[in-house]
């Protein structure tokens, strides 16, 4: 299929964003436009660092073509602006004092120095939500601190927890850090946006890295409140529950044994095929033993018996019976889930540079009335210029012209 017309009313149309964020909350931008937002995406002069990053289709290292680009910015306009000139900066004022948002990850007084902060930006718009994401927030002793994914990842305390119990912590593939701030932001703005609704009033929406991914350590920070222990890397094991991956015949599986059935019915089968060992023995019936004294013997047992079948016979086996047991996917295999298809997750969008076709993801959530929808690609570096400028903020022809000869568009 082909991307959508933006016809139908969704949950946020009629909100405009102005998306001046970096790695850590283009995400961000992404989800507020997938449900309607009109995001503008406002690019340095020549385009986003972002559209340098690999791997791009076809091979072909080009602007366009960064697949990492294209992921982040479906569904935005984007506009070309250099914040660095006096003519940008003025530009920028016009652009916010009819915005609904401002989304931005600038290093803590930043904006402010060129007069584009809250405070400045709000005084000629008190409707204004103002979000700002930043490595360690706004205020506090390391408000100058720099910080990458990695680093928001170590620092909110959840790398320590993952990995082995004889590896140095590990971190988790892709950008969790940088996800877990944007999804923070965006349910942030949302909350803003619903108080303008009841008050009029915008706000400041102040956005920590480290604190957002600290809201993700489950059970970490709560048990070493009450105990004083920190966590343990558990490697392929929860840490909390009696869930842990196998590897079988073919892969691995998920087995999650948090309940005396599915731990009975585990062995049990174990045992069918001759391969339980001394599991069924009384001292063994009691589940939480799985995280006891005998830990590593029965991980023994099971993992020999895991390797004796395939990860379709041990999910469908584990689902008939009630119990959450499930493959780990790869990314290969991903594309080839029929479920994945049969609920509209997957988007297939024929490239307008190419003619290749392409696959999306979709949202993980749906709406019975209306919500996500993928109405446009990510745009070309400065693709709506004109339309923002000549059309929008009623900039006459020389004037455009102007801007463009002297680099600030």
């Amino acid at each position: 299929m082909a991307a959508q017309d933006k016809d139908i009313s969704q949950p946020l149309t009629g909100i405009r964003v102005l998306d001046l964020s970096g790695d850590m909350g283009v995400y961000c931008g992404k989800l507020l436009a997938d449900v309607g937002a009109d995001v503008i995406k406002v690019e340095p002069p020549g385009g986003d660092a972002m559209r340098r990053t690999g791997p791009f289709v076809a091979g072909v290292d080009a602007p366009e073509n960064s697949l990492n680009w294209r992921h982040y910015n479906t569904n935005k306009r984007s506009i070309t602006l250099d914040l660095g000139s006096d003519a940008g900066r003025q530009l920028l004022q016009r652009l916010a004092g009819n915005a609904d948002v401002l989304l931005e990850s600038f290093q803590p007084g930043y904006l402010d120095s060129q007069g584009l902060g809250y405070e400045g930006l709000s005084d000629g718009n008190p409707g204004l939500v103002y979000a700002s994401l930043t490595p360690f927030g706004k205020t506090g002793p390391y408000r100058d601190y720099k910080g990458s994914d990695l680093v928001g990842f170590a620092m909110g305390g959840y790398m320590y927890a993952t990995g082995w119990p004889d590896t140095p912590p590990n971190k988790l593939w892709g950008l969790q850090a940088f996800h877990t701030t944007s999804n923070r932001a965006f349910i942030g703005i949302l909350i803003a946006l619903y108080h303008r609704m009841a008050t009029g009033q915008g706000q400041q929406v102040d956005v920590s890295m480290q604190e957002a991914v600290t809201t993700t350590t489950e059970h970490v920070n709560t048990t070493y409140n009450y105990t004083g222990e920190n966590a343990i890397r558990c490697g392929f094991r929860h840490g909390g529950q009696f869930v842990a991956t196998w590897q079988c015949r073919d892969g691995f599986v998920s087995i999650t044994t948090n309940t005396q059935k599915a731990w009975d019915d585990l062995r049990a089968w174990m045992d069918k095929d001759g391969m339980a060992g001394d599991l069924m023995d009384e001292k063994y019936g009691d589940r939480f033993i799985l995280r006891g004294e005998h830990g590593e013997h029965i991980e023994e047992l099971v993992e020999a018996w895991t390797l004796t079948h395939t990860r379709q016979e041990i999910t469908e086996w584990g689902q008939a019976n009630h119990h959450p047991w499930g493959p780990v996917t790869t990314a290969g295999e991903l594309l080839d889930i029929e479920q994945l298809w049969a609920r509209g997750f997957y988007q297939e969008v024929t490239d307008r540079e190419n003619g290749i076709k392409m696959v999306y993801p979709g949202a993980p959530y749906k709406l019975s009335e209306s919500g996500w929808q993928l109405t446009t690609t990510a745009p070309q570096a400065g693709q709506h210029n004109r339309q923002v400028y000549c059309q929008e903020l009623r900039l006459s022809d020389e004037e455009f012209e102007a801007l463009i000869a002297s680099g600030v568009i």
